[in-house]
């Protein structure tokens, strides 16, 4: 497995992405941002409403820290599978911060989407060839900003892979972190060596 940097917009076909990761809120209401981005990708309202009938089918609430709503990718091509998980909670102020988001809750939010991916590629006979692409949780609209978060997803990957079996630890190609400029893709470079994770540039 190695950590990657995309420059450029988490749907670029370029990625190469079999599941993309939303930073969303609990209610799946896909507005702004990366949430936005993905919603137009995949085939604007009417993607919308599908994600809205998948959220009430299989939790029948609102999405909890450690949820993780797998869905489709619309009418896009470029991707197999979202994977959506309430990084950021405008209804509440968090614990840790007093913001939307906080670093246990993009934590629990990396992680479940993680395992998802991992279920994913078993199910679908790709291990060792999985790619997820995600974006920084948090570090947005969430107000972590990118170092508090790459440190805090960088960590989350590195105990994921320890603690997973050793069989299952290549079973993930890439994890490819889509980021808006050169220097945020430095920092995922910076996180991922500073975790002992193999960054290919």
């Amino acid at each position: 497995m190695r950590v990657e940097a995309f420059v450029g917009s988490l749907t670029d076909s370029r990625v190469g992405a079999h599941a993309l990761l939303n930073a969303c809120n609990p209610e799946l209401g896909l507005g702004s941002g990366v949430s936005g981005a993905i919603r137009e990708a995949c085939g604007g309202a009417t993607y919308q409403r599908e994600v809205r009938e998948r959220l009430e089918e299989e939790f029948g609430e609102p999405l909890q820290p450690g949820d993780c709503l797998v869905t489709g990718p619309g009418v896009s091509t470029a991707f197999r599978w979202v994977l959506h998980v309430p990084s950021v909670d405008y209804r509440r102020a968090d614990a840790e911060t007093g913001g939307p988001t906080g670093p246990s809750r993009v934590r629990a939010c990396f992680r479940s989407a993680l395992e998802e991916s991992l279920a994913l590629a078993r199910e679908h006979g790709l291990g060792g060839q999985f790619v997820l692409a995600t974006p920084l949780l948090g570090a947005g609209h969430g107000g972590l900003g990118p170092i508090v978060t790459l440190d805090v997803l960088m960590g989350a990957l590195r105990d994921f892979l320890h603690e997973s079996p050793a069989e299952e630890r290549e079973t993930l190609a890439r994890v490819v972190f889509a980021v808006l400029t050169p220097e945020q893709a430095r920092l995922v470079a910076l996180a991922a060596g500073k975790q002992g994770l193999p960054f290919a540039p």
